[in-house]
């Protein structure tokens, strides 16, 4: 692919370095050019092509006025950045694909809402918290007949991994839930008005040995790529 489109990749001014270099390794796999979107850079210009925002600590709850937990690691100068980004990349149908707790922020900037804790709301959320765990442990959610997701994944049902404790509770305005587990817990949200704007709590870029998994970039790539290309072509 000639002139690879650019992938701007959000994550902390420090740490999620694995994550990062997952997520990236994938984009350049799917033909991808990625590029890091960090506070300590003029992020607010990066000339990208489209949008992931990834995973890390968890999204200040102020923005969907509730009151912080004691002890909680909030990374606020990077809310403001992935805020941003997420409703400019909606409001410009910039393709964007965002990854666990970047999926949080999508469903926030919406006007959504977040759970802080998963017992107590959802059954069945005893997901291991070990390094071995997320390695290993695997989860069924169910895609919603044609949705973009279902559309990527090839099938109904997908086993996923699970590196989070917190979920999405009430959705953001204009997007819909298209993945879930039979306990309820929300594994996908998109707004299907747009090209590619898709949000998922699981962790594609931790498993790209399947082909499925891989699709989620080569798809976000493929959407980079032909805005790109429209939007150089000659206006009549």
């Amino acid at each position: 692919m000639a002139d690879k489109p650019i992938i701007g990749i959000t994550k902390p001014e420090g740490g999620d370095n694995l994550a990062y270099a997952a997520i990236a390794l994938a984009v350049l796999m799917a033909g991808g050019r990625p590029e890091t979107l960090t506070t300590g850079m003029s992020w607010r210009e990066a000339p990208i092509d489209a949008l992931i925002i990834g995973g890390g600590s968890d999204v200040f709850p102020a923005h969907y006025d509730q009151e912080a937990i004691e002890d909680a690691h909030y990374d606020r100068s990077r809310d403001e950045m992935e805020m941003y980004w997420a409703r400019t990349a909606r409001n410009t149908d910039l393709p964007t694909l965002a990854i666990c707790r970047g999926a949080q922020v999508m469903n926030v900037a919406g006007g959504g809402s977040l759970h802080q804790e998963l017992e107590g709301v959802f059954e069945d959320v005893d997901y291991p918290s070990t390094l071995p765990g997320h390695i290993l442990y695997r989860k069924t959610i169910e895609t919603t007949d044609g949705s973009l997701i279902r559309d990527i994944l090839g099938k109904a049902s997908v086993r996923v991994n699970s590196i989070h404790k917190q979920a999405i509770a009430k959705i953001g305005k204009n997007l819909v839930i298209t993945a879930q587990e039979a306990n309820g817990v929300v594994q996908a949200i998109e707004d299907p008005s747009k090209t590619f704007y898709l949000g998922v709590q699981f962790h594609p870029e931790f498993m790209t040995y399947r082909g499925r998994f891989r699709r989620i970039f080569e798809r976000l790539v493929a959407a980079a790529y032909e805005a790109r290309t429209t939007s150089a072509q000659p206006q009549s």
